[in-house]
């Protein structure tokens, strides 16, 4: 009910949230990857100390009153050893904390108020924070996820900024290696001639891109060539027809005036025939006509001479061409060989060049990016909820603390219980007695709280006295070897029980309707009169006794049906046991007025009373305290009985709790409260 009040504030933070992308900006800058090991590296940076002291600085939780309090208040092992410093000297004066030392020490205070915490199934990290105010609960979890949120962007501005620095530093030497490479192959294209046809080419469209002058010269006078050597064959096969029969040629057949001579030979000809047949040789239109149609032939001969003068020196002109051209493509093919091992070394250096333009180009456009992306980073985080000012206390729940206190100390109290008993190392079952030699256990009788004379004067049922009634009855009624009318009662050690035992069997004697009597044979302590009334507590209250002495020292009714009598004066001066002739007078008188005579003995292990009076009764009876008495004194016990030869019916379980894990507890516990006997 002391604990002071507490107010609880959550804020809640989502993580891997993916934020708009600039392409090629991942070349770098990762992307989070978001799985269980990422979700606890960023619990543990929301749990550092660099954020809570980021926290701190940002709220100022140094000059907050409820912090100052929680840093004056000293710890108790402090205040033990303050004490302890005082009382011996050496007490030194404390020194003020210094602003750093303050921050410090609010810092490991917000460590204690602060849970960050992750379920482990989702992306959330809630940070709950508790402390004496619901405002400043509120306020501090709000700061601990800002802090974090700027923490993540900065750190992402701080990545591309140093990515920038770097492609910075990187652009000037590729700019320079860009320039020395680009240097080189025109230096070398130049050195060996291999000028680009791109620029010079001879006029011609389809020149192929990378080829060179000399390649272009080669395929035009290559196709030259083809076609003057084409030019070269036609020419040589109209010669070869000029040689046989020339006026018969495609040539001399083809010209115009030839066949001009020929249409006119044709009708020179047909008029000398036709003048022939009608006129005589010396007619002077037929010789005329002859004249005229040999000049005609003799032009023919002329012109068809002519043509075969010009197709030769065509045919001599084509092959003087066919020939150059031949020169001109070995001379250019040479040259083609020698810029083809050239190219070779070409082909290298402008690959060098477009690797080193590649890196470069790519450098500057990365180098772009960044410088335009540093100011629009985003954590990849985003705030769901932020913490509200709760509107009641959030603890501590007292009721339930009350609870949990009442059933823990009942549980604590249960469990040192079973560890006393446990802790017990006396006899706590009729098992362990029976494991004795010469021991059988008659019963076992609960403990009890009310005086003996209340208990048996009263008639309320009780499960102590029928536990007793269980023993008479086998004493009075059971085989042969345990049937007796006078018995010693005796124990092994002080304190066990045996009187009160011996005081409950004549009672329960008593009730049936019998005398039972009670020689008190302890004659160094005698203690059955004042057992009577204080039976459970220790002592006799003496200002109660109802006995009556008679001169023999019999008290007569001390319980109904129970007489005791008292043998300390019957002992010799000499010595402190009682003699067993002297028992042996008494019970011969006695006996026949009482159903039950009972010698109540010292204990064993320091006296041998009983086994020596044991001679006198019918066999001895011994007592062992629940939880007390051991089996190694209840062998010392039987090996002192055994040495006198006395004869031993059995022993007594006693102050045994009802519903002890090794008591009265179990089948017959309920049997007896079914009964109604648990009033004792």
């Amino acid at each position: 009910m002391t604990l002071p009040a507490y107010y609880d504030a959550t804020s809640s933070l989502m993580i891997g949230t993916r934020q708009a992308e600039f392409r090629d900006l991942q070349a770098t800058q990762g992307a989070l990857d978001v799985d269980a090991v990422a979700i606890n590296t960023e619990v543990g940076i929301v749990k550092s100390l660099s954020i809570a002291k980021a926290v701190a600085e940002r709220l100022k939780l140094v000059d907050d009153s409820y912090f100052r309090a929680q840093m004056e208040k000293k710890p108790f092992k402090a205040r033990i050893v303050e004490w302890l410093s005082k009382v011996t000297g050496n007490a030194t004066p404390e020194k003020p904390l210094t602003p750093d030392e303050k921050l410090q020490v609010v810092r490991d205070l917000l460590g204690r108020n602060v849970t960050i915490l992750n379920d482990g199934r989702s992306y959330l990290i809630t940070v709950s924070v508790r402390t004496g105010r619901p405002d400043l609960s509120a306020s501090i979890a709000n700061a601990f996820a800002d802090v974090y949120l700027d923490f993540k962007r900065h750190m992402k501005i701080a990545s591309t900024w140093r990515s920038n620095s770097l492609l910075d530093e990187q652009i000037v030497p590729l700019r320079e290696r860009l320039r020395k490479a680009e240097q080189a192959v025109e230096y070398y294209r130049e050195k060996n001639g291999l000028i680009s046809a791109e620029i010079t080419h001879s006029g011609s469209p389809n020149a192929p891109a990378g080829v060179t002058v000399t390649d272009q010269q080669l395929v035009e006078t290559n196709r030259a060539l083809v076609a003057a050597q084409a030019d070269l064959t036609a020419k040589r096969a109209r010669a070869n027809q000029m040689t046989g029969n020339t006026g018969s040629t495609t040539d001399v057949l083809s010209s115009p005036i030839i066949q001009q001579l020929q249409a006119q030979e044709a009708m020179l000809n047909a008029r000398v025939a036709s003048l022939a047949s009608t006129a005589g040789d010396a007619n002077p239109d037929l010789q005329a006509a002859r004249a005229a149609a040999a000049h005609v032939r003799a032009q023919i001969g002329q012109v068809t001479s002519q043509i075969t003068t010009s197709t030769d020196k065509d045919l001599r002109s084509a092959e003087r061409r066919v020939a150059a051209l031949t020169d001109e493509v070995m001379k250019l093919q040479q040259h083609v060989g020698r810029e083809n091992e050239a190219n070779v070394t070409l082909q290298q250096l402008e690959s060098e060049a477009a690797a080193a333009r590649a890196v470069y180009q790519d450098f500057l456009g990365r180098y772009a990016q960044t410088s335009s992306a540093a100011a629009l980073q985003e954590p990849e985080a985003e705030l769901i909820s932020r913490a509200e000012v709760p509107l009641g206390v959030s603890g501590p729940p007292r009721t339930q603390f009350i609870a949990i206190a009442i059933l823990f100390s009942a549980l604590a109290g249960v469990g040192v219980a079973i560890v006393q008993e446990r802790m017990q190392k006396g006899v706590k079952q009729g098992t362990e007695i029976d494991s004795v030699s010469g021991l059988f256990t008659l019963g076992m009788i609960p403990s009890f709280s009310r005086p003996l004379s209340e208990l048996y004067r009263s008639p309320q049922p009780s499960v102590y006295i029928e536990s007793i009634e269980a023993i008479r009855t086998i004493l009075s009624f059971g085989r042969s070897r345990f049937r007796a009318k006078t018995i010693t009662v005796t124990s092994a050690g002080p304190e066990e029980g045996k009187t009160v035992f011996a005081l409950s069997l004549a009672a329960n004697t008593g009730r049936a309707g019998k005398k039972a009597l009670i020689l008190d044979c302890d004659t160094r302590g005698p203690s059955a009169l004042e057992t009577i009334q204080g039976a459970g507590k220790g002592k006799a209250e003496k200002n109660q006794q109802v006995t009556t002495l008679s001169q023999n020292g019999l008290s007569r009714d001390v319980l109904p049906g129970v007489d005791v009598m008292t043998m300390g004066g019957w002992k010799s001066p000499d010595d402190q046991m009682i003699a067993p002739e002297v028992i042996q007078v008494v019970l011969a008188e006695l006996s026949p007025h009482y159903d039950l005579i009972i010698l109540d003995t010292p204990p064993l292990l320091a006296f041998p009373d009983a086994a020596v009076l044991s001679h006198e009764t019918d066999g001895v009876v011994l007592v062992v305290k629940w939880g007390v008495t051991t089996q190694e004194n209840l062998k010392g016990a039987m090996r002192q009985l055994e040495a006198y030869d006395a004869r031993t019916l059995g022993a007594v379980l006693t102050q045994v709790p009802a519903g002890s894990a090794s008591g009265l507890s179990g089948a017959a516990l309920q049997v007896y409260r079914h009964y109604g006997l648990l009033a004792s």
